[in-house]
């Protein structure tokens, strides 16, 4: 297995193995669902053995698939070392920065932040992926996170914003109905069962069982609307939940669902220059802006 297309295939059995679907490893590579499904048959062929069971929907490597999965994964983070060192040689101010962020910060506190970054540095290109579950920067998901978290990844280099409060709400139209019942006989809004592992689910949780939540969808914006047109009570982050005037607190900030807000980038690309202004802007003008409001969300 010396040729480019074989190694690159090494690569494929490792996405598969990581994302356990053949349309997760071609959203990786770039790839469509019937290439990837027509190289991963090839491979096998080639190789006489077989490299995956599926189960319950789900790609599984057999013990060769791991042999090959190690190399690929090997091969990948090679690749991705050496562009991260190309990256950091760039001395312009100049080219595309990703940032990696959550629904509830793309909705209230980065637009302004952006808006200006765009004024200071318009040769500077910015996109936005918004996605609820961390951008895993080693891999060059992202070039900046800005997340939510209590311990930041000890690979990353990370500057802490501010702390972050969650809070129940409700529509004023909501409790005016029911503002006297107990919490557990509330209507409720939650997030779904891809954040299983969410503070605010595992709070909620002690009031009342996850399947008794009448309706929950897949982010805290959603949550949000879904609030505010009365369908229930929702823990939001504080800056969403206060950057809706349909909405109101129910009672005191949540301390078991509290969390704080970092910037994160890969030390490889800390002296990238277009990168580094970026990040140097996004720390300080977070920080104003969440001085302004008080500590809150996601």
């Amino acid at each position: 297995m010396q040729s480019v297309e074989n190694l690159n295939d090494l690569r494929l059995v490792a996405w598969i193995a990581e994302t356990g679907s053949l349309a997760g490893a071609a959203r990786r590579l770039g790839l469509n669902h019937a290439t990837v499904f027509r190289r991963l048959n090839q491979l096998e062929a080639e190789t006489g053995v077989r490299l995956f069971e599926r189960i319950a929907g789900r790609y599984h490597a057999t013990a060769a698939g791991e042999e090959l999965m190690r190399a690929g994964a090997e091969l990948d983070a090679i690749a991705t070392s050496a562009m991260l060192r190309v990256a950091g040689a760039d001395l312009r101010p100049s080219g595309l920065v990703r940032i990696s962020t959550t629904d509830s910060l793309a909705l209230t506190l980065l637009p302004p932040v952006l808006a200006l970054c765009r004024q200071l540095y318009p040769q500077i290109r910015l996109t936005l992926e918004v996605d609820n579950k961390s951008a895993n920067l080693s891999k060059r998901d992202a070039d900046i996170a800005v997340r939510p978290t209590i311990t930041p990844p000890d690979y990353l280099i990370g500057k802490h914003i501010a702390p972050l409060e969650f809070c129940i709400y409700a529509a004023s139209s909501y409790l005016a109905l029911h503002a006297d019942l107990p919490l557990d006989q509330h209507e409720w809004i939650a997030l779904d069962d891809a954040h299983s592992g969410h503070r605010s689910l595992r709070w909620l949780s002690n009031i009342l069982s996850l399947d008794e939540i009448g309706y929950r969808s897949s982010s805290f914006g959603l949550v949000q609307q879904a609030c505010m047109h009365g369908m229930g009570l929702a823990i939001l982050p504080c800056i969403l939940g206060d950057s809706s005037d349909a909405l109101q607190r129910v009672g005191e900030p949540i301390p078991e669902c509290a969390a704080a807000l970092w910037l994160l980038i890969h030390p490889d690309l800390r002296e990238t220059n277009r990168v580094k202004a970026v990040f140097q802007l996004l720390h300080e003008e977070l920080g104003r802006a969440m001085a302004s409001v008080g500590a809150s969300v996601i």
